[in-house]
């Protein structure tokens, strides 16, 4: 018998039908799966990582875009983040610093860096198969998630560009710690070299190193599943927890990818890998960030790690960002959109350059960008990327600009120093091809305008002199997390409003910033700027820690507590944000506490110069997260929940407005509400600019912050969101 063969017609149509099944058997998951975790090893060719030009060729776009973030490059020579990481070494003995396999350290070393007997400390956050000890989650806490291929590439000696932090006589040195950025400058044979002096600028023909790039190309798509033994609750979540695997093959977003060019690489068509890269997860592995401590100093937000054998860790968050997203609107269709909405569909999409939708809130209406449209682009570059001129089709596409809410506190001529001289200026002008700034400062900018609405259509119509008049500010966060998100211990938005009459003449304020000197940085009369002032809601002066001249075992106890802490003029309690009592300042923005026990001191000294020891259980916001001992994560606007705040204000009567010698008030009054967003909290960046200036505990400067850095570049961003209103002032 025989049996007809079908024409090549019908042979491609009935492969193409098994493709379209297989392409819907493997595709379906990418939307809703959650990820597999701890696979086995590939058994692939290793390949090491690589700078992010090896990617050029074949990705300019990914590159353009990527090089004009502030997760490429800034992230690593920042001078905030040095800051941070030294100071945070400072107070705890140098503990944060990675610690490789062939290290001599043990897990027993206390508070001041003195070594003591215990087990052998040969792993860290990046290295350990599971946590058995609090030093371990600790060694490479910062650069481990800011640069974890460095980190991993440290425990071969020949490839080690952070050398392990050593000890003098066992004991930590304070004043001979280098910046991390020290270490991220290579010659032009790709040998490390060093600035000559400590902090100091680029050693002369020094280029960026592979950990200069910071978090590059290679660090997202060698990833290939989150891991659950380095989670601190075996959810993938946190820290970095993933598996980091440099081999030939890359994870894209994308089945049946094209072959590469030369086989420089592979494209995985793991539909698990794939969707892992393409879910919220992804992102969560690192943008939540657990706090290890040993149980005893952490008071609230307190877990205990769910790994075998890890018990003995104890945690606090620092950061909640992913978490905030896990639990909120966005991750369920319980939102204006009927859908899942990723983290990449608003920093990795045309948002908020894309169309727009209108909705409701609450009794809000909003109209704002709708996430989740992306370009219609190649993922390479055609008739390069590929072999025998392989076709590509176009499809949607991600951006990588990855833009948030930071912008560099460092100048484009220093950048350019240490990352490059073809380094983009932070207010580049022009567009890419799909209209998107090429400017950070402008994405920014466009973004925080999109992350939040105000409205005042609960106050109060009509006035009279002499009697309480209310206006109700109405907030909502449009955002997929809580507003400000991420380490928002740095971040502050705030609601400016006054009261004016027709004339102009101020009746109320609050969210208002004061024209001061700084004399603790130098700054020694008001400079005219205003970017550079904290709201008045607080006056602080932080104690950065004694100089390394005067260091001894012990004296360490007052370091980063506040030399002065009272409530300024504009102050809003606790009541105000939790349960809405209607005076001072409305401010979002989550804290890092200090809870002090009884017997306890503050580092402060009363009016005798008696130190101030307490009789009871005493909190109060710290701005070193080192020093910390818990976080209240719940001072934030939460997503698409729109919070009232009511300002109860008195206006003068006819009798005091004489003894102004105002005169009349003239009719009507005007309202203005507005939302300000400051990056950084000026006191929180002159605490790091003097614990890293020859005051601090290192004893030396290490040209990180300082004063005319901070008024340079730090900026309130005003108005991103605004509302005004008129209400008629009636005769009494």
């Amino acid at each position: 018998m025989s049996v007809e063969r079908p024409s090549v017609f019908g042979r491609i149509v009935h492969r193409t039908r098994h493709l379209l099944l297989l392409w819907l058997l493997c595709g379906l998951p990418l939307q809703a799966q959650r990820p597999v975790g701890n696979p086995h090893q590939p058994s692939l060719r290793p390949q090491p990582y690589q700078r992010a030009e090896a990617c050029l060729p074949c990705h300019r776009r990914q590159y353009d875009e990527l090089r004009s973030s502030v997760k490429s490059g800034y992230r690593s020579v920042s001078s905030v983040f040095n800051a941070l990481e030294l100071s945070g070494n400072f107070l705890s003995g140098g503990r944060l610093r990675p610690v490789y396999g062939d290290s001599d350290k043990v897990t027993a070393i206390d508070v001041t860096g003195v070594a003591g007997q215990g087990k052998p400390l040969n792993t860290n956050m990046n290295s350990a198969d599971t946590f058995t000890h609090i030093n371990q989650v600790q060694a490479a806490f910062c650069i481990g998630c800011h640069a974890p291929h460095i980190v991993l590439m440290g425990e071969d000696p020949d490839q080690r560009e952070i050398p392990e932090l050593e000890a003098v006589g066992g004991k930590f040195r304070p004043d001979l710690i280098r910046p991390l950025r020290d270490f991220h400058f290579v010659d032009s044979s790709n040998r490390q070299i060093l600035p000559e002096e400590i902090g100091g600028p680029p050693p002369p023909g020094a280029r960026p190193s592979l950990g200069a790039q910071g978090i590059n190309c290679d660090v997202c798509h060698d990833i290939t599943a989150p891991d659950l033994d380095r989670s601190p609750n075996r959810d993938g979540l946190g820290n970095s927890s993933f598996e980091l695997i440099p081999t030939i093959s890359k994870i894209g977003p994308f089945l049946f990818p094209a072959p590469v060019k030369n086989n420089f690489h592979f494209a995985s068509s793991d539909p698990d890998q794939i969707g892992y890269l393409r879910s919220s997860d992804f992102c969560g592995s690192c943008h939540d960030v657990r706090v290890p401590g040993d149980g005893s100093g952490s008071l609230t937000h307190r877990e205990i790690s769910l790994n075998p054998e890890s018990q003995s860790v104890s945690l606090f968050r620092l950061e909640n960002l992913n978490t905030e997203w896990m639990t909120g609107p966005y991750n369920s269709t319980q939102n204006p959109f009927g859908r899942v909405i990723r983290c990449q569909d608003c920093h990795m999409s045309l948002f908020p350059y894309g169309q727009e939708s209108t909705y409701q809130v609450g009794e809000l209406e909003v109209t704002s960008p709708t996430p989740g449209q992306f370009p219609l682009n190649f993922a390479a570059v055609p008739g390069i990327s590929t072999d025998l001129n392989h076709p590509l089709q176009q499809r949607p596409v991600v951006t990588h600009y990855m833009t948030g809410v930071d912008v560099p506190i460092l100048r484009t001529d220093e950048l350019r120093a240490r990352l490059g001289q073809d380094y983009p200026d932070v207010n580049e002008p022009g567009t890419d091809e799909y209209g998107i700034p090429l400017s950070l400062a402008q994405r920014r900018e466009d973004l925080l305008k999109a992350s939040v609405r105000i409205d005042l259509d609960k106050s109060d119509r009509t006035a009279q002199l002499g009697r309480p008049l209310t206006v109700k500010v109405t907030a909502v966060a449009l955002t997929g997390h809580r507003f400000p998100a991420g380490f928002s211990q740095e971040r502050t938005a705030y609601v400016q409003l006054s009261i004016r009459d027709n004339r102009g003449f101020l009746l109320y304020q609050s969210g208002y910033v004061v024209d001061k000197p700084h004399p603790e940085v130098g700054e020694m009369a008001p400079d005219g700027n205003l970017d550079d002032e904290d709201p008045e809601h607080l006056h602080a002066v932080v104690d950065p820690g004694r100089p390394a001249a005067v260091y001894r075992v012990g004296q360490f106890t007052n370091g980063h507590r506040n030399q002065v802490f009272q409530s300024g003029p504009d102050n809003g309690p606790d009541a105000r944000i939790f349960f809405g009592r209607p005076s001072g300042l409305v401010l979002w923005r989550n804290e890092l506490t200090r809870v002090f026990l009884p017997g306890e001191s503050l580092g402060r000294f009363n009016e005798e110069g008696d130190p101030i020891r307490l009789t009871r259980p005493h909190m109060e916001e710290t701005f070193s997260a080192v020093l910390a001992n818990s976080v209240d994560n719940y001072r934030s606007l939460p997503p698409l929940q729109p919070r009232t705040y009511a300002y109860e204000v008195v206006l003068p009567t006819r009798e005091e407005l004489q003894l102004l010698e105002v005169g009349e008030l003239e009719s009507p009054l005007h309202v203005h509400a507005q939302v300000n967003f400051l990056h950084f909290p000026p006191l929180f960046l002159r605490f790091m600019a003097r614990t890293t200036s020859a005051e601090g505990p290192g004893g030396r400067d290490y040209h990180l912050i300082d004063e005319e850095l901070i008024d340079d570049l730090l900026v309130n961003v005003r108005g991103i969101a605004s509302a005004n209103l008129t209400i008629d002032l009636e005769a009494p």
